[in-house]
């Protein structure tokens, strides 16, 4: 995956060159500071800066278009597409809220830990409202978790087209819950309620000791490809040759992988959640019944590596 680094790097030193060295000094962190990289979150930006890194807001045009091309080299064309979605849904919630100066394009910040290099490890950070891309280049690995990614309002209209930013996310797993039949739904429910994502920002490495859900390998053929797609519709946000390889581990893992879902299998209700877990792979995706949109709910959900979140590499393992 040599070339996903070769493209991510040109894009961020082009970035980087355009900066002040003040500006700079906001974006680059030392790479080792993982408390500041763990230091995520997707609330609403308040007034005073607290997200890591630079912000779009304090940029200039031809500054914003080089961060956004750093976000295009790390994401594939769909990932870019939903960041830039995701954005743009933050602008409908500062018209909606009457100016709110928590939401908008302009709250967007991007961040590096280390300086991009080909060979040395570093990491780009993109977080805003919803939106938490952390993705960890170290020569020919790269690790794209933790990712959160969320929408408020789930579908608004721009330039009189319908932009719907998690369409298919949501679309995958319940479609997925769907198909299965009513005794394997049944098996695959979660006892509890869940009114958000487990493990979601400041909540690293605190996954359930026991998986719970039906097993992915003892579904039919055709259930166990809708899971893939499901996999697929977050993993694929990553430049395609880093979501081919993951897939291809993440499938391989399917005999020790469980979905489960809680609280209803209608998208359309509140406190419906869904997870797919792994020996590796983690992903939950919930319906928020509390939105600032005047829609009655909106979309969180967080894909994570249970061994290389930020990078890491498992014990014992050559790097």
């Amino acid at each position: 995956m040599t070339g996903a680094t070769e493209a991510v790097v040109a894009a961020s030193e082009t970035f980087l060159g355009l900066l002040s060295d003040q500006q700079r000094q906001r974006a680059v962190y030392d790479r080792d500071d993982t408390d500041t990289l763990a230091g995520w979150t997707n609330l609403p930006v308040g007034r005073e800066q607290d997200r890591n890194g630079v912000g779009l807001r304090d940029l200039n045009e031809e500054q914003r278009a080089a961060a956004m091309a750093v976000a295009d080299a790390v994401l594939s064309d769909e990932g870019f597409e939903e960041l830039r979605a995701v954005v743009a849904a933050g602008n409908v919630l500062n018209e909606r809220g009457g100016g709110n100066t928590s939401f908008g394009s302009e709250l967007f910040f991007f961040a590096f830990f280390g300086e991009p290099d080909l060979a040395d490890r570093f990491t780009v950070q993109i977080g805003g409202h919803h939106l938490a891309v952390t993705t960890t280049y170290d020569g020919g690995r790269v690790m794209p978790t933790p990712q959160f990614t969320g929408v408020d309002p789930r579908a608004f209209e721009v330039s009189g087209g319908r932009v719907e930013p998690m369409r298919d996310e949501a679309e995958a797993v319940f479609d997925l819950l769907a198909a299965l039949g009513e005794r394997t739904r049944d098996g695959a429910r979660i006892d509890g309620e869940f009114a958000e994502i487990l493990v979601g920002p400041g909540e690293d490495g605190t996954f359930p000791e026991e998986q719970e859900g039906v097993r992915v390998s003892d579904l039919p053929a055709e259930q166990r490809q809708m899971v893939s797609e499901a996999v697929r519709a977050w993993v694929g946000d990553s430049d395609e040759r880093v979501a081919d390889a993951l897939m291809a581990q993440y499938e391989a893992e399917f005999d020790r992988t469980y979905v489960g879902w809680a609280g209803s299998t209608d998208r359309d209700e509140p406190g419906s959640y869904v997870r797919i877990d792994g020996p590796r792979l983690w992903i939950e995706f919930s319906n928020q019944a509390q939105t600032g949109s005047g829609d009655e709910l909106h979309y969180h959900s967080v894909y994570r590596d249970k061994q290389r979140d930020y990078g890491l590499v498992p014990r014992g393992e050559q790097r």
